[in-house]
C-alpha cells in the first residue's frame, strides 16, 4: 500500500485549509457589512442634557450637557451638527455629531421651542414661543438672522423637500402658516383644529399633518390642492411622523400613553400601541424601520418596529425626555 510522505500530506492539508479560509472570508466580507450607524438625539428637559442613542444597538452611547430646559431638536448629517433649543436659557446649543461634544451656542432673546433645518442645510428655522416669531438663521454664519412675526405661540416647524415652503403650527391661533422661504413672507394660513403643536411632512412633500392637542385630532393637508381631512386619534396628541412610503402616520398621545397608527388614505386607525408615560417627540429611522418615541413621564424612549407595529424595546434616557422635532441623524 502506498502512503504519501507526511510533509506532503500536511502541505496538501494546509493548502485546502487556506482555500477554505479564503472562501469563508470572502463570504463573510459580504455578509458582515452593516448599515452605517444612525443616531437619535433625545432632549431631556428635566436634567438639561441630550441622550444620544445608536439606533442599531439601541443603546445610549453618550449623554451631553446642554442649555437649560432643552426641548427642540434638528439634525443634519451634512453639517455634522445637532441643534438643540433651550427654552429657559434662551439659546440654541450646537453639538458636533462626529464627536458628540457641545461646541457652540446661539443666544436667542426669547423662548426657542421648535426647530427645523432646511433640506439644503443652509437655514436653521427657530420658533420663538413667547415672541410669536420665526427666526431664519444662516447655518454658515450664525449672526445672519432673518425674522418674521407669524402667529400666536408658534411650535412645530417643517420645511418642504424642495426648500420652498416652511410650515408653522401656531398653537394659540389655531392655524398653519405657510411661509415662502425665499422672501420669508406668509403666503397663506390654513385653519386647523384646536392647539396645533406637532407637525409632520411626508417624504414626498405632498402631505402635512397637524397634530391638534385640544381636539384629539390630526388634520392631514394636501399641499398641492389644499384639501384637508380630519381624523380622530388618542387623548391629547402631541407629535407625528410619516412612514417612508407616506402611507402611514404615527401619532403620540400624551394622556393615554400610546401611539396611534393611522392609514393615511382612509384615516382609519390601523392599531394603537402602548408605550411609555406621556409620549411626546417621535421620529422614524427609515433604514432600520423603527420609530423612536420620547416619553416625558417615564424618562425613556420606546422603540416600535414599523413593519409589525409592535413595541420592540425601551431605552432609559434622562429626566423628562421630549425630543420635539426630527431627531434621527441618518446617513442614508
Amino acid at each position: 500500500m502506498y502512503f504519501q510522505p507526511t510533509h506532503l500530506l500536511n502541505s496538501y492539508r494546509c493548502s485546502l485549509t487556506l482555500i477554505a479560509s479564503l472562501l469563508l472570508a470572502a463570504c463573510n466580507s459580504t455578509s458582515s457589512i452593516e448599515p452605517e450607524n444612525n443616531y437619535a438625539y433625545i432632549t431631556n428637559q428635566g436634567d438639561n442634557s441630550v441622550s444620544v442613542i445608536n439606533t442599531i444597538s439601541n443603546q445610549v452611547v453618550s449623554t451631553i450637557a446642554v442649555g437649560k430646559a432643552p426641548v427642540g431638536v434638528a439634525v443634519s448629517a451634512e453639517l455634522q451638527r445637532a441643534f438643540i433649543s433651550n427654552v429657559e436659557s434662551q439659546e440654541i446649543s450646537i453639538i458636533n455629531t462626529q464627536t458628540n461634544k457641545l461646541i457652540d451656542s446661539i443666544k436667542i432673546k426669547g423662548s426657542p421651542v421648535g426647530l427645523a433645518i432646511a433640506p439644503d442645510n443652509k437655514t436653521l428655522y427657530v420658533a420663538d414661543w413667547f415672541e410669536n416669531r420665526i427666526l431664519a438663521i444662516n447655518t454658515q454664519k450664525f449672526s445672519d438672522i432673518r425674522e418674521l412675526s407669524v402667529g400666536d405661540a408658534p411650535a412645530g416647524l417643517m420645511v418642504s423637500p424642495d426648500n420652498q415652503w416652511l410650515y408653522i403650527a401656531n398653537r394659540d391661533s389655531n392655524d398653519i402658516a405657510v411661509i415662502d422661504t425665499a422672501t420669508l413672507t406668509i403666503k397663506k394660513r390654513i385653519p386647523v383644529g384646536k392647539h396645533p403643536f406637532g407637525l409632520a411632512i411626508s417624504n414626498s412633500g405632498k402631505l402635512v399633518a397637524s397634530v391638534n392637542v385640544k381636539d384629539d385630532t390630526v388634520d392631514i393637508i394636501d399641499t398641492e390642492s389644499g384639501k384637508k381631512q380630519t381624523f380622530k386619534v388618542g387623548y391629547h396628541p402631541y407629535c407625528a411622523a410619516f412612514s417612508q412610503d407616506d402611507k402611514t402616520l404615527y401619532v403620540t398621545n400624551t394622556q393615554d400613553d400610546s401611539v396611534t397608527v393611522l392609514n393615511v388614505n382612509t384615516g382609519a386607525a390601523i392599531t394603537t400601541i402602548n408605550v411609555g408615560s406621556t409620549p411626546e417627540g417621535i421620529s422614524i429611522d427609515d433604514n432600520m424601520q423603527h420609530a423612536y418615541i420620547a416619553n416625558w413621564g417615564s424618562n425613556n424612549v420606546s422603540v416600535i418596529d414599523t413593519k409589525t407595529n409592535r413595541l420592540l424595546t425601551t431605552i432609559k434616557t434622562g429626566d423628562k425626555s421630549r425630543a420635539f422635532g426630527q431627531f434621527i441623524l441618518s446617513h442614508k
